[in-house]
């Protein structure tokens, strides 16, 4: 990628024969694209050169049209179980827009403005940074958003890059290479007029969302609810609350408080959410009372500092020994695992979850786990 210098481009823009207005607005709009410290890009084509990817392929995805085959979909979808139970749906982008989500989230995306609370998806933060504020606090309130990615919509993200100063046009294919249509929804809100599309290619009477899966979709969702941030951030101190949000986990601890306030208080949270287009998932909502065992982001906050809970620990453990007892088949057939990829990821994921807090722990777990030689399934 080429750095963008206003006055070479205008004489290179001139000598190959451009008109001279052209070239005039071409560098007005690309130094409002600089000035929020965004790459330069005008067109489709430029973002395809960019990326180093096929314009046609570009232009297959955000038509929403079928380019690739039934056995080659824009998307493979799967679905993953959740420790909390429960199964959570990936959306795993063709290996070509893949690379153009990439590309877009690493150059345009990873530096956004995202507000202090919001604690996924931010480099140099962890798990540990969003549990560690509720430690030793007397109340938690733990909110779950609703189908939190698939509740963003293609409107949403177009607007976040028309705020970077990109053109309308390129703003809409950006938008559409970063959403997905999820399914058919009765509400206004996914639903389009194909007639209001001044590119026949690009019409679509319905909006796509944000897929979980998608490198784009972690950056894209703080970026958006930063203003949701910023809401739930000042409910929260008018309480003498602290707030902070791992994606669509939602946490509020207090002191000198009662249940009658947080209830009351939850009441104003979910209005809240339902102006932003979310709503609370009341399965998953918790209060929990002084005296009781505190869990934030799967730590433990009762004291100073953010733990592991033993019951965790004694899993991995017992995995590991029963592996390299009965070996890895027996142990995934006895314990239901649909197959040893998914053990094998399953395993690598507490791992993982385990070094963000104890570095040492977790090189004693993975030296046991590298010894059983399992597959893996990089997405």
């Amino acid at each position: 990628m080429n750095r963008w210098n206003p006055n070479t481009y205008h004489k290179n823009g001139i000598e190959q024969g451009f008109n001279p207005d052209y070239l005039v607005t071409l560098v007005k709009s690309g130094n409002a694209i600089k000035s929020k410290r965004k790459p330069v890009i005008f067109t489709l084509a430029h973002l395809a050169n960019c990326t180093d990817t096929q314009y046609s392929d570009l232009y297959a995805f955000v038509s929403r049209k079928g380019y690739f085959s039934e056995s080659e979909p824009h998307y493979r979808t799967f679905s993953i179980k959740k420790r909390s139970g429960g199964n959570r749906i990936i959306h795993v982008p063709h290996p070509v827009l893949k690379i153009a989500q990439s590309w877009i989230a690493r150059h345009i995306l990873d530096d956004g403005d995202v507000h202090d609370c919001a604690k996924a998806y931010k480099s140099g933060e962890s798990i540990i940074d969003n549990a560690s504020p509720h430690c030793e606090s007397e109340w938690l309130l733990k909110l779950d958003i609703c189908d939190f990615f698939h509740n963003i919509s293609e409107r949403q993200v177009y607007y976040v890059f028309r705020k970077m100063q990109y053109s309308s046009l390129l703003s809409l294919e950006l938008a559409r290479l970063c959403t997905k249509i999820i399914d058919k929804r009765p509400n206004h809100r996914w639903n389009n007029n194909p007639k209001n599309y001044k590119i026949k290619e690009y019409s679509s009477d319905r909006v796509g969302s944000l897929p979980q899966g998608a490198p784009t979709s972690p950056s894209l969702s703080n970026i958006i609810c930063k203003d949701l941030d910023e809401t739930l951030f000042m409910l929260a101190l008018e309480s003498n609350a602290c707030y902070t949000r791992y994606a669509d986990d939602l946490t509020f601890s207090f002191n000198n408080t009662t249940r009658k306030d947080i209830v009351n208080f939850k009441r104003k949270v979910s209005n809240e959410l339902i102006k932003y287009g979310f709503k609370i998932n009341a399965k998953k909502t918790r209060i929990v009372a002084p005296g009781a065992r505190k869990i934030v982001t799967g730590l433990i906050v009762n004291g100073p500092v953010p733990t592991i809970p033993r019951e965790l620990k004694d899993k991995i453990k017992a995995d590991l020994y029963y592996c390299k007892k009965f070996g890895v088949a027996n142990h995934c057939i006895k314990n239901k695992y649909q197959s040893i990829i998914g053990f094998s990821n399953h395993m690598r994921g507490m791992i993982s979850f385990v070094n963000s807090v104890d570095k040492k722990l977790a090189l004693k777990y993975k030296k046991a786990y590298d010894e059983l030689n399992l597959p893996t399934l990089i997405l």
